[in-house]
C-alpha cells in the first residue's frame, strides 16, 4: 500500500529511500523528488513481484512495505512467514469494539517455575505525524534481563487537529510541583491514546493466566508507573479480584524524573543501589547502608526514591524462594525496561508508514506482529511453528 508522500516524515523518508538502495542525502524536498522518481520508474517497468499480504478482521498490511523483507529471498520470506502466522492467529477484536489487541497466554503458562520473572509494560509513541499512533504492550521477561517475550499488545491511532501541539503526546515532564499529586492530577497531564480502563483490561488477561497457572515466580511489574496510571489501575484490578504483584517504577525512567527535579544525590543513591549484589541476612542493612547517606534537602526527590527501595524488600525475599536464587546473592541490575526501551526505539525506526485509515482499522497492530516476528527470527523453531503447515498467503495487488 503506497502512502502520498505528502505524509512521510523525514524518517520515512530515509527508510524508503534506503529500501531501494537511493540516496538519502539532501534536503527532505530533494528526497521527496527521488522517491517519487523511484516510484514512478516502477510504474513504468514491468509489474514489480510483490510480497504476499496479511489480513486479519478487514485490516490489511504488505509485508514488503517492511524494508527489510523486500531484501528477502523466498525461503527466508517462507520461513518468516511461519512466524507471522501464528502470531496473527492470536489477533482479536478487543472488548470495547475500537480495534484488534494480540494476546499470548502460552508465552506466561511455559515458563520456567524454578525462574523468576518480571513484567514489562510501557507504551510507544510511533509516529506524530499527519496522525498520532501509539502502541501499548505487556512482556514477560527474567528478571536477569533475558528471554524478553510480547505477551500483549494494541495499536491505537488518532488524527491530530489543526490546533494540537506536538508536545501535547510527548511524554510528560514529572516536576517537583505534581510528583506527590494524586493519580487525578498526574491524568491531566497525560495525552494517552490507550486509557486506565484500556490498560486495567489487559492486565486483568495477564494476571487471569498468572493465577490460573499459579505462577508465583512472577515478582513485579516495570513500568512507568506515573506516566501509565498505576495506582487507578490497581485499584480498578483490585475491585476486578485480582492481586498486582510489587509495581516497580522502571529504573532508567525513575533517574530521568529524579534528575529533573535536580537532585543528583538521589540519582546517584539510586545507581547504587541497582549495582549492589544483596545477600539474604544483610539486605536490610545494605539498603539502610545505600540511603543513610543521602543530604539532599529535594524532600519530593526522597519520597520518589524511597518509594522505589521500600518496595525492594520484598521482591528479593520472593526471588530467594525460587531455585534460581536460593542461597545466592541478588544483583537488580536487570530489573527494568531496558530490553523493553531497545525494542521500542526500533519500532518507531522500522515501521513504514500508512495511511491512518489502515492504521486505525488495525493495520497498526499487524505492523507490530510483523516487526516481533522479525526481532524475533532465528534458526530455532519456537514452539508454536512445530507441526505449523506452511500456509501462502495471496498476493495483494495494488493499483
Amino acid at each position: 500500500m503506497e502512502v502520498p508522500l505528502s505524509e512521510f516524515s523525514s524518517l520515512d523518508l530515509e527508510r524508503e529511500l534506503y529500501a531501494r538502495a537511493k540516496n538519502t542525502d539532501g534536503l527532505k524536498q530533494e528526497r521527496f523528488g527521488r522517491l517519487l522518481a523511484a516510484r514512478q520508474q516502477d510504474s513504468q517497468s514491468s509489474i514489480r513481484q510483490r510480497r504476499s499480504s496479511i489480513a486479519k478482521f478487514g485490516a490489511r498490511l504488505q509485508m514488503d512495505d517492511f524494508a527489510e523483507i523486500k531484501m528477502f529471498d523466498p525461503t527466508e520470506f517462507e520461513f518468516l512467514s511461519n512466524k507471522v502466522r501464528w502470531r496473527l492467529d492470536r489477533v482479536r477484536r478487543t472488548e470495547d469494539g475500537e480495534g484488534l489487541e494480540y494476546f499470548h497466554p502460552d508465552v506466561l503458562s511455559r515458563i520456567d517455575r524454578s525462574k523468576t520473572y518480571m513484567l514489562n509494560m510501557d507504551e510507544f509513541l510511533v509516529r506524530q505525524e499527519p496522525y498520532i499512533h501509539k502502541i501499548f504492550v505487556i512482556f514477560i521477561s527474567r528478571t536477569c534481563g533475558q528471554e524478553h517475550k510480547l505477551c500483549y499488545a494494541r495499536s491505537l491511532a488518532k488524527l491530530r487537529s489543526w490546533d494540537e501541539q506536538a508536545e501535547e503526546f510527548e511524554w510528560p515532564l514529572i516536576t517537583t510541583e505534581n510528583i506527590t499529586s494524586l493519580s487525578a492530577d498526574n491524568a491531566e497531564l497525560q495525552t494517552t491514546l490507550i486509557t486506565t480502563e484500556n490498560i486495567a483490561k489487559a492486565l486483568s488477561y495477564v494476571l487471569g493466566t498468572v493465577k490460573d497457572n499459579n505462577l508465583e515466580n512472577i515478582v513485579a511489574i516495570a513500568c512507568d508507573t506515573n506516566r501509565l496510571g498505576v495506582p487507578a489501575i490497581t485499584m480498578l484490578l483490585e475491585a476486578s479480584g485480582h492481586v498486582m504483584p510489587p509495581t516497580l517504577y522502571d529504573i532508567y525512567d525513575l533517574q530521568i524524573t529524579l534528575q529533573n527535579m535536580f537532585c543528583s544525590a538521589c540519582v546517584r543513591i539510586l545507581m547504587r543501589v541497582e549495582h549492589e549484589i544483596y545477600t539474604k541476612t544483610t539486605y536490610g542493612d545494605q539498603l539502610c547502608r545505600l540511603c543513610s547517606g543521602n543530604r539532599t534537602k529535594n524532600m519530593n526527590a526522597v519520597l520518589l526514591l524511597m518509594e522505589y527501595v521500600n518496595k525492594l524488600p520484598q521482591i528479593l525475599n520472593t526471588m530467594w524462594s525460587f531455585e534460581e536464587h536460593l542461597d545466592k546473592p541478588i544483583s537488580l541490575i536487570g530489573l527494568n525496561n531496558r530490553l523493553l526501551k531497545i525494542y521500542g526505539s526500533h519500532i518507531k525506526r522500522e515501521l513504514p508508514p500508512i495511511t491512518f485509515e489502515d492504521c486505525a482499522a488495525g493495520s497498526g497492530l499487524l505492523q507490530l506482529i510483523v516487526f516481533d516476528a522479525l526481532w524475533c527470527i532465528s534458526t530455532e523453531a519456537e514452539p508454536e511453528e512445530i507441526n505449523l503447515e506452511v500456509i501462502v498467503y495471496p498476493p495483494h495487488n495494488q493499483e
